[in-house]
């Protein structure tokens, strides 16, 4: 599910959307103008406004429309059309966190795992304490099958919250993938277990950590 709204301070993380349900965005409230409408007398003390800034927070504006407008095409299954105002929005501020990470979803689902991943990069870069993305990016290649590359993006995301339970999973199928076991991936096995309500994941982290300690005792 595409996430709803941009944050307005890329550098702070999000109260998890989980995810790929994860938490929702702030954006700026848009304000109109004030007051009576009559002229009002030049303050000299004023300070003056910097046209610059004023030009970027135009243009953050004008994202964030845009943004709002590919969420609802996203939300509605206009896949294609979603993907254009995305594009859009970035090209006029390309700090909009949930905007490349919704693009990466949008690629993931046309097989496209080389734009998606490269889209994941950047919203991870954005929010650099929020695991969505690496996960993405563990799921993006794990189903290509590469164990490796997805077993470290997993982790990756769980360095940023250990108790994310998509992460968990994802982690403990990739070691799975590369018959890997130690204590680590015993230590995601064990998480995993405290936090799943799902029958068929309880069972298979079961499993697997049955096929983790065997593991482990092996090599003591």
């Amino acid at each position: 599910m595409p996430i709803h709204e941009p944050s307005r301070n890329p550098s702070r993380s999000l109260s998890v959307l989980s995810l790929i349900g994860f938490a929702v965005l702030g954006a700026p409230v848009l304000t109109g103008c004030s007051g009576s409408g009559q002229p009002r007398e030049a303050d000299s003390s004023a300070v003056a406004i910097d046209p610059v800034e004023a030009y970027n927070e135009r243009s953050r504006q004008e994202a964030i429309e845009l943004f709002r407008q590919a969420s609802h095409l996203h939300e509605n299954g206009e896949f294609d059309k979603a993907l254009l105002k995305y594009r859009e929005s970035i090209e006029k501020d390309n700090t909009l966190f949930a905007a490349w990470n919704n693009m990466g979803q949008l690629f993931m689902q046309q097989s496209n795992y080389a734009d998606a991943v490269a889209s994941y990069k950047v919203a991870s870069d954005l929010q650099n304490t929020d695991p969505r993305p690496d996960y993405n990016i563990g799921l993006a290649y794990q189903t290509i099958g590469w164990g490796d590359e997805s077993y470290t993006h997993f982790k990756l995301s769980l360095d940023r919250d250990p108790n994310y339970l998509p992460s968990l999973r994802g982690a403990v199928r990739s070691a799975e993938m590369l018959g890997i076991g130690d204590q680590r991936v015993l230590e995601f096995i064990r998480n995993g277990q405290l936090r799943e309500n799902d029958d068929q994941w309880r069972e298979y982290f079961d499993r697997q950590r049955f096929r983790v300690e065997k593991i482990i005792d092996q090599s003591t």
